[in-house]
């Protein structure tokens, strides 16, 4: 039975006693929801509902309620049917918005849903139920509530990929519409449903000069991906393609797109070659996947490769060490095509190895183990009539000649049994096993001018081989499931760039520190890190060691530097947890869902996502300002933050009757400050402001406002227009950033009593590696 005062309320819309469901415990009310659910949906659904000033109040404060009572009962599974019921109810009615820019009552309600339901979406039972309700209003004529969506539909996609990409069609034909924003949702869901999109490839190329730099992105960032399934279907679009490598927020992008191309058809590269190597040459860090169309060119035929081992080997010598590798290993990819191509620039390559790093001396080896095998093999073909000479020590039984002497024995090879290169060995170990049966500790050495002793250097290194430890076994044994498992949850969780045990002054606890990936000319964080005291040490731990091994091309073991400080980590909690050993830790299950959740759940406590984004084209995590460089322009001024305006600041005791009331902001150097009507002036000190969002989706009453938090309050503002709450923000967090920065560096300078700490820190490859 629903409770009485929900009853009264909704029974006789009672306006003057909506206010006091606020008064009501959750607990009480929360096996009702379903039902006033159900009753809001018969009085929204009424004829008069939208003139009806008493009835759309009273049924926006009851969602506020109920939406409320589900998020703090954690009871979105037991109502979502009922959401999503008034949710299709709502699509039936006008949604568009008035001349005076007000939404309809329906989108109002509409919008509280989806943001009640979405802020689940990592629910699979809800998103069952809400994702094929909320796709149909994208088509409706509510342009903002339009938009919401395609945020909403976004976030759904990270953990529901299966379930959006069935409505693949729908969402391409949006945005083929117009609804370019999108085209952020498609990347996520391509691998699942990718035929859509392939059918419709050419008009979505199409729209890249209608779109905005950010929704550019994310369509040459699904090209890629189209790319790597069918590129023959990006070949006639390369002109349009290469516009867009003189941008650095898709040049990169755009590179592997082509080298993915240049793999399946590398003959449509040959004329674009001359203009790749300039573009490398204007962009060295794009150098590898140029060599890898070069590369690719070069396995055509000989003329090609040729052309292209005269460019690499006239790039060893000038390039800088990091790209020696690379080189090397295209080098030998065409080697093992054009083998007798190669041998003439093997005495510049065997130079390389005297002063170079591991990866260059392995590549090396492993070209000379290439170059050797080939020359065998020639010199075994080419054999027509060779002698093998098997010298005898000793005296075996039934031998001819007396103890002491040496027995040769020639045989002539006729050229059927040159035919074949194993046909020799063969031979040669069938006479090598017999000789074993029939003779006694005596030793026979087998001359053979044609093969190398591959046993003698096979047992040399066997020698010298070091002893595989448990970390060593466990990766080499779940090698690729780690680097699957890691590329899958870096979307959702950061990788800290450092981690430190501290003294406490009870116990000793592990500080994380993040770095923005990007490091921009306006980064928020580059001359600081963002830090949080964590209480899950273990899974962060376990965390970044599989994240080191993803990184790695071969099975870390104990020995590693970088698993070594980790295990120095992990012992100095020595006495704070019972979780056993290091090897323990690395080699248990991986961090289920709910440990992801878990800490997910700490980085938003700590409020990480307020500043931080994972930027999907480049797989890196990056503060805003450097995910969003374009809206940089225009906000500093002597490189300090500096904006002013009318704002709109909500004010009142009860928050479902608050009131905005306008004042005049200045936000300036360290202050923001606004003016009261007795010509007085509040001050905020930037230092206080712990972080700024912006307010966008499923709150109606404000959609165009942003919070400020301090440590004991919350603050919300409302600017006249979107592109005005965008510069208010980045503003605020240019500043808030300022103040941090400033204030690290005065910690750094007056407190050399900081409590002790151990700190270890991934090493700097990995924390600009964007796979992390």
């Amino acid at each position: 039975m629903m409770h009485p005062l929900f009853s009264e309320v909704l029974t006789h819309k009672d306006l003057s006693k909506a206010g006091e469901l606020f008064t009501v415990e959750d607990n009480d009310i929360e096996h009702d929801l379903s039902e006033v659910v159900d009753r809001i949906y018969e009085i929204a659904d009424q004829k008069g509902y939208e003139d009806s000033d008493n009835d759309q109040s009273v049924v926006e404060i009851c969602i506020t309620r109920v939406t409320t009572a589900i998020r703090e009962t954690q009871s979105i599974e037991e109502h979502a049917r009922a959401l999503v019921k008034l949710l299709e109810m709502c699509h039936r009615h006008t949604l568009t918005t008035s001349p005076r820019d007000e939404d309809p009552p329906h989108a109002k309600i509409a919008s509280d849903i989806m943001s009640c339901l979405f802020l689940h979406y990592n629910k699979t039972a809800v998103m069952k139920l809400a994702i094929p309700a909320v796709v149909h209003y994208l088509d409706c004529d509510n342009k903002e509530l339009a938009c919401n969506v395609s945020s909403y539909l976004s976030l759904a996609a990270i953990d529901n990929a299966d379930l959006l990409a069935k409505h693949m069609p729908l969402l391409v034909t949006s945005v083929l519409k117009g609804n370019y924003l999108l085209s952020k949702v498609l990347p996520q869901i391509f691998t699942q449903n990718p035929d859509p999109v392939i059918r419709h490839i050419d008009c979505l190329v199409g729209t890249l000069d209608k779109c905005e730099v950010i929704e550019q992105v994310s369509l040459i960032q699904l090209f890629s991906l189209v790319a790597k399934h069918q590129p023959e279907v990006l070949d006639k679009h390369y002109n349009k393609l290469c516009e867009f490598l003189s941008s650095g927020l898709t040049a990169s992008t755009v590179i592997t797109i082509f080298v993915d191309m240049a793999k399946q058809n590398p003959s449509a590269f040959v004329d674009r070659l001359d203009d790749l190597k300039k573009f490398m040459d204007n962009q060295p860090p794009l150098t590898y996947s140029v060599i890898q169309i070069i590369g690719a060119v070069g396995t055509l035929n000989e003329t090609e490769a040729d052309r292209s081992l005269k460019y690499f080997s006239s790039m060893l010598a000038s390039s800088e060490d990091s790209a020696i590798p690379m080189i090397l290993q295209d080098m030998r990819a065409i080697g093992l095509t054009h083998p007798e191509l190669l041998t003439p620039y093997m005495e510049e390559v065997n130079k390389l190895s005297e002063n170079a790093s591991s990866a260059v001396r392995i590549l090396v080896q492993s070209m000379k183990d290439d170059q050797q095998k080939y020359l065998t093999e020639k010199e075994m073909i080419s054999v027509s009539s060779q002698t093998v000479t098997v010298i005898t020590v000793g005296n075996p039984p039934n031998a001819i000649h007396p103890s002491g002497t040496v027995s040769v024995k020639t045989t002539v090879l006729s050229p059927n049994t040159a035919d074949s290169d194993l046909s020799l060995p063969k031979s040669i170990r069938t006479s090598e096993r017999e000789s074993e049966r029939t003779s006694s500790p005596a030793s026979t050495l087998v001359s053979e001018r044609l093969s190398i002793n591959s046993n003698l250097t096979t047992a040399y290194l066997n020698q010298n081989e070091p002893v595989h430890d448990g970390v060593q076994h466990f990766c080499e044994k779940h090698f690729t499931t780690i680097q699957n498992y890691v590329e899958k949850i870096s979307a959702r969780i950061p990788l800290p760039s450092k981690c430190s045990v501290v003294n406490g002054k009870h116990r000793r606890y592990v500080k994380l520190h993040f770095q923005c990936a990007s490091q921009l000319d306006h980064c928020l964080y580059g001359k600081s890190q963002f830090s949080l005291d964590t209480f899950q040490p273990k899974i962060w731990l376990h965390l970044m060691f599989l994240s080191i091994q993803a990184q790695s091309s071969s099975a870390l073991s104990q020995r590693d530097n970088n698993v070594a400080c980790l295990k120095v980590c992990w012992d100095a909690l020595k006495g704070e947890r019972s979780d056993g050993t290091f090897l323990t830790l690395v080699t248990s299950a991986f961090p289920s869902v709910k440990d992801q959740e878990t800490l997910t759940q700490e980085l938003h406590e700590a409020r990480y996502f307020d500043i931080f984004e994972f930027n999907a084209l480049n797989k890196q995590w990056s503060c805003f300002m450097c995910n969003h460089p374009e809206k940089v322009n225009g906000l500093l001024q002597d490189g300090l933050p500096l904006i002013a305006g009318q704002l709109k600041e909500k004010k009142g005791k009860w928050k479902f009757l608050k009131r905005w009331k306008t004042r005049y902001f200045t936000l300036s150097g360290g202050q923001f400050t606004y003016s009261k009507s007795d010509l007085r002036k509040e001050t905020l000190p930037v230092s206080k402001i712990q972080s700024v969002k912006a307010v966008r989706k499923g709150i109606r009453d404000i959609p165009k406002a942003f919070e400020i938090f301090t440590e004991d309050q919350t603050y919300v503002f409302k600017a006249k227009g979107h592109q005005n709450v965008e510069q208010w923000v980045q503003c605020l967090h240019i500043a808030v950033a300022h103040s941090q920065n400033a204030h690290t560096t005065d910690t750094d300078k007056k407190a050399p009593d900081r409590p002790r700490s151990m700190v270890v820190e991934r090493p700097r490859s990995l924390i600009t590696d964007t796979k992390l």
